[in-house]
């Protein structure tokens, strides 16, 4: 979690963001503050099954935005929630540790069994979507490390504690490291749909529907779109 001011509920909203929109959101939370000087953004980031997680435990939030539509479900199911705006997706991606980019890795390699991967937990929906894809190709899930979320399957990557990963594109794109990415896998056929929802009783519903639409006007897109999302 990390805060750009202090919310409360005279002058701040709380932001619940899925880990795979880490980067996006630190833009947006930016323009968010330059347009309510004084305000305070609180954001808490993490998996959408956590985050889920936390709501049902009595976490309160007035802006939730989570990856894959079953969670956003759940959501809804909650009944404190306007209904949700799509806002952006992404696909998955098969990514391989800096020691092994010469490699010509192959999905046949990876379905040999002696490399070692990561994916995310099947509670988020990452997992959800690996899960998917393993079926669909015939990679053997039982080895892999599991994660919490997303990035943290992207940093064991980077770190070369594995040497692949399952993750979405976008965070392959923002990846700093000399990662690489097999190509013709068919991980891009398996998508992940993002959705922002407002909570009912949000104390500051201008300032919540200011944050929409910073993430739905042009530029907001136009940041997804260079990130690597696609956007409705």
């Amino acid at each position: 979690m990390f805060g750009t001011g202090c919310a409360s509920e005279e002058n701040g909203i709380r932001l619940f963001v899925a880990s795979s929109m880490t980067d996006f959101i630190q833009q947006i939370a930016a323009s968010h503050m330059t347009a309510h000087p004084g305000s305070g953004l609180e954001i808490n980031i993490a998996g959408s099954g956590t985050l889920l997680s936390q709501l049902e435990e009595g976490a309160g939030a007035d802006v939730v935005i989570l990856a894959g539509s079953d969670y956003m479900l759940r959501l809804q199911n909650f009944g404190s929630f306007l209904p949700p705006v799509q806002v952006a997706s992404t696909s998955l991606s098969v990514v391989v540790s800096p020691e092994l980019v010469a490699a010509d890795i192959s999905m046949q390699d990876l379905r040999v069994g002696r490399l070692q991967g990561a994916a995310c937990v099947i509670s988020a929906p990452c997992g959800q979507l690996a899960e998917e894809f393993a079926a669909a190709t015939g990679l053997d899930l039982n080895s892999f490390t599991r994660e919490a979320n997303v990035r943290s399957v992207l940093a064991k990557v980077e770190r070369g504690e594995v040497d692949f990963g399952l993750v979405y594109r976008t965070d392959f794109l923002s990846s700093e490291a000399q990662i690489g990415e097999i190509s013709n896998s068919g991980a891009e056929m398996f998508v992940t749909f993002y959705s922002l929802a407002v909570a009912r009783d949000t104390p500051d519903m201008p300032q919540a529907a200011s944050l929409l639409d910073l993430i739905t006007a042009p530029s907001g897109q136009e940041q997804l779109r260079q990130l690597g999302f696609e956007v409705p």
